[in-house]
């Protein structure tokens, strides 16, 4: 299946990404270019939350979620469907230990929050990647980091919002990214490592 794999990071939740990629308008876009599934990654503390937005949705009866939780990296899936109205499969899970196996064996385009390890992994694996900035945050470490890989050609940097998303979506199935040499660069290290302290003290954050 044609997938998008979107994660928040680890840690804190990322809601307003979560909220944006369930819009049926993001959906309806999402699928005019191929995709049929979505597998996210939503953070810890969320669960219950996406729970009660799922509830609102028209969703299928009996619906089996095709990956185990093993394959998945986690304890347990935390909530799957599929929408009635169009077949669209949605995957949530709290934390994954195998982030780069779904990266590579499922994503097709990879959403991801502005965390430089999240980023790498998508770019490393080739993959086509759209980055959010979690503006919530008390600092902007991760608005320079999106800016700079923007900057650099290797990636979309979006709002989290669905209109952005679909803005984003649109710009990365249309145009060319710069690929990313999977070879060490010191000079791209140093380059991001200044970026990421100048205004902050760790670089995963």
């Amino acid at each position: 299946m044609k997938t998008i794999f979107v994660t928040c990071g680890a840690t804190v939740p990322f809601p307003d990404l979560i909220t944006s990629v369930l819009d049926k308008k993001f959906i309806d876009t999402a699928i005019k270019f191929g995709y049929n599934r979505l597998i996210a990654q939503i953070g810890n503390g969320y669960t219950e939350t996406l729970l009660k937005n799922v509830s609102k949705l028209d969703t299928t009866n009996n619906y089996i979620c095709p990956l185990t939780a093993e394959q998945l990296g986690c304890n347990e899936v935390a909530c799957s469907f599929k929408l009635k109205a169009n077949d669209f499969e949605f995957i949530a899970i709290a934390y994954s230990s195998k982030i780069e196996d779904i990266i590579r064996n499922h994503a097709s385009l990879v959403i991801s929050h502005a965390g430089t390890g999240s980023i790498l992994d998508a770019l490393k694996l080739t993959k086509r990647l759209i980055v959010c900035v979690n503006d919530k945050l008390m600092d902007n470490h991760q608005q320079q980091i999106a800016d700079k890989f923007e900057d650099l050609g290797y990636i979309v940097a979006c709002k989290a919002t669905s209109a952005s998303l679909m803005r984003g979506i649109d710009i990365i199935q249309t145009n060319t990214l710069q690929e990313f040499s999977t070879t060490r660069n010191t000079n791209f290290e140093n380059l991001l490592i200044k970026t990421a302290y100048s205004n902050t003290t760790g670089l995963y954050k």
